[in-house]
């Protein structure tokens, strides 16, 4: 390495996901006709506009990871015919390499298109507004117009955005459970280092969606407080504890957390931490759950507390493992929104995938029931976990408790879901 190629070492915020090199998968399922080349050259310029994504990662000689440029051709796109379902076939994943992939699998007029990147470097909120670039950048070469393209800088940790709003630390009564990477897996990688999950999903149709939105709104609480509400629900009867027992930890977007707010790309990991312990006493209904998440988090972030969160990441990465029998992990990326496509291609269904290699390190907390993501497409809810696959039995189970609890009467008709298991 020479001082020319170095761009920074991490910053705490990022490096807790170098060591396990976790990465993150944001696909689309698309039917028609995908055009390759214009797909290839919207990556392309992509890379230019965002070259962290073709950075690359190396150890230090004290045990850290520093970012560094690319010396060499920016990372290509991979295409193999095969189940889309598989979204990772064919890719090549290096943090050495890059930082990021885009990773086609189809199969005739369907495929799922994945944009992959390194924790590291990007939350979901930067990745998806980098994905629906991508798609914007595409909808345009298949259209023949030419974009310019301003070759970007990188992002900044979000140490050094808090430090410029004057964000303190402050001291807290009790620190947030380490954070969760990819899950123990036992299926076959597509590297041999590389741990690859199974799915199950809890995905309610537009209808369901839109009744719970009107639930939320009835018993002012949020769909975030009510899918949060109903993990918790779930965690306590599967493993067999009072609510009380349970601490439900959960990201936030700080980017409009904060003055002046933070542009979408202009940081890497924008994320602060919420975490709530349900009251103890008679076990709470869906709603009064919701509303006690949902309270919690306002009042976190009115004080400010929620927004210096970050701060405190090398204590909880130095610190003793949480009693993870009690500890519930899950992070929502809210509404993802539907990209641009050109006439002829048709998005079908949106996907997230979670993977990672064995933490050297012991510092990343393996929670019982797996990565658990939400998110919204298409009006759609949608609750995925990615789970080793010596738990899919379990894994069947809590979809359907998942379903039953979202159920609730204020909501019609919401059955209780079969799982979908998928394998990446």
């Amino acid at each position: 390495m020479t001082a020319a190629t170095v761009i920074r070492p991490l910053a705490p915020s990022e490096a807790i996901f170098a060591n396990s090199e976790v990465l993150v998968g944001y696909s689309v399922r698309v039917t028609g006709r995908l055009d390759l080349t214009a797909l290839a050259a919207s990556f392309e310029s992509l890379l230019r506009s965002h070259p962290v994504l073709g950075a690359r990662l190396v150890e230090d000689d004290h045990g850290g990871h520093v970012l560094l440029e690319s010396p060499g051709t920016p990372p290509e796109m991979s295409v193999a015919d095969g189940d889309p379902e598989y979204l990772l076939t064919g890719a090549r994943l290096d943090q050495r390499r890059a930082l990021g992939a885009l990773c086609v699998v189809r199969d005739g007029d369907h495929a799922a298109v994945t944009l992959v990147t390194h924790h590291s470097i990007a939350d979901a909120s930067h990745s998806l507004e980098v994905f629906g670039e991508l798609w914007s950048r595409y909808s345009d070469h298949t259209h023949g117009r030419v974009r310019e393209t301003t070759p970007g800088g990188f992002p900044r940790s979000i140490e050094d955005l808090l430090y410029e709003r004057g964000v303190e630390k402050i001291d807290l009564p009790a620190m947030p459970p380490r954070l969760a990477g990819a899950t123990r897996m036992t299926s076959t990688p597509i590297d041999p280092d590389y741990l690859l999950p199974r799915t199950a999903r809890c995905r309610l149709s537009s209808q369901q969606t839109a009744a719970l939105v009107a639930l939320g709104r009835r018993e002012r609480t949020t769909i975030n407080g009510l899918a949060s509400a109903a993990i918790l629900l779930t965690e306590a009867e599967l493993r067999g504890l009072p609510l009380a027992e349970l601490r439900y930890t959960y990201s936030v977007d700080l980017r409009t957390r904060v003055r002046p707010p933070i542009g979408m790309t202009e940081g890497t990991n924008v994320l602060g931490f919420e975490n709530f312990v349900p009251a103890p006493g008679p076990d709470a209904s869906l709603s009064d759950l919701a509303r006690d998440i949902s309270g919690a988090l306002r009042r976190g972030l009115d004080v400010g507390i929620v927004q210096q969160t970050p701060l405190h990441i090398p204590e909880i990465a130095a610190g003793p493992p949480p009693h993870e029998h009690g500890v519930v992990l899950a992070t929502n990326w809210g509404r993802v929104r539907r990209p641009t496509m050109p006439d002829g291609l048709r998005v079908t269904d949106f996907r997230s995938i979670m993977l990672g290699k064995p933490d050297k390190t012991g510092h990343r907390l393996q929670q019982l029931s797996g990565t658990i993501i939400v998110s919204t497409f298409d009006n759609r809810l949608s609750i995925e976990i990615h789970h080793p696959e010596e738990t899919t039995a379990e894994q069947k189970v809590r979809v359907r408790l998942l379903a039953a609890h979202l159920s609730d009467p204020g909501t019609t008709g919401i059955a209780a879901l079969a799982p979908r298991e998928q394998r990446w």
